[in-house]
């Protein structure tokens, strides 16, 4: 692990349009066979995407995963990962960071053709680093079908909940009113009230927490368990979810749901 970087404040890419980066790496579109499997997973600072790799040619479900969201990754190895597991992708920064001093941001990852990449930016800074937070959006046309999808990552939990509810209602607005969406990624939620809480401002835009019963996503300083990773989805029927507490890229456990494409009526045992 490379030694940390000593910077006070984060360097931070406050304007919408970017910096961003996209690739094609992504083979022929597959047919889901009427089953989507959605994985969001933060990869702590990006430190170790060879052994995320790893995990994704290992375990199922994330061996069939359509879509992947990750968090506090550069544009190396969002692109390494894309490459690797033959994924188009999206990825913004939000900020430099002050743990290694490379790009620190979202990604969007699909098996099918991505449009309409953007970055949100949430409000609220960091009161001490004076980092941003964001969410990459883009839109994936899966067997006709347009999927909007969201990867997020809001605040610290050490800062104000009044914060990180700002931000997901930010983004709640910014969601499109009709069609099928898809958000994921780290909320740093730490207790019951606070999951509640996002859960019931999602429900207002139509969104369910299909991941709800996964579990326990991360350990926080050793002290206890918390549900910090979320999916939330509107227009699919959820069939399963789970994690993989087996792999070890970081603190977090890639979360991951199975999902009935629209207007399917398949369902799993």
């Amino acid at each position: 692990m490379p030694l940390p970087v000593l910077r006070l404040k984060d360097e931070t890419y406050d304007h919408p349009k970017g910096p961003g980066f996209a690739g094609h790496y992504a083979l022929e579109a597959p047919w889901p066979g009427n089953v989507l499997t959605v994985v969001t997973y933060n990869i702590n600072f990006g430190l170790a995407v060879p052994q995320a790799i790893a995990a994704f040619l290992t375990f199922e479900p994330l061996q069939r995963a359509g879509i992947v969201l990750l968090q506090e990754m550069d544009e190396h190895g969002v692109e390494h990962m894309a490459r690797a597991l033959h994924y188009d992708f999206v990825y913004y920064p939000a900020s430099v960071s002050h743990v290694h001093g490379r790009n620190f941001g979202n990604a969007i990852l699909a098996r099918w053709p991505l449009a309409g990449a953007a970055k949100l930016i949430l409000p609220h800074r960091h009161p001490v680093r004076d980092q941003i937070r964001i969410a990459v959006q883009a839109t994936a046309r899966i067997e006709a079908v347009d999927v909007q999808i969201y990867s997020v990552h809001t605040e610290t939990y050490t800062v104000p909940a009044a914060h990180r509810q700002a931000q997901v209602a930010a983004l709640v607005d910014a969601i499109p009113p009709n069609g099928p969406a898809i958000v994921g990624g780290d909320f740093n939620t730490v207790s019951r009230r606070s999951i509640n809480r996002i859960v019931g401002q999602f429900a207002a835009a139509g969104l369910a927490r299909s991941s709800a019963g996964a579990g326990p996503t991360v350990a926080r300083l050793g002290v206890h368990a918390t549900a910090a990773d979320h999916i939330f989805t509107r227009g699919f029927s959820k069939l399963a979810c789970g994690k993989v507490a087996r792999a070890r890229a970081s603190d977090h456990f890639p979360l991951w749901v199975d999902l009935a494409m629209p207007g399917s009526a398949d369902r799993r045992e």
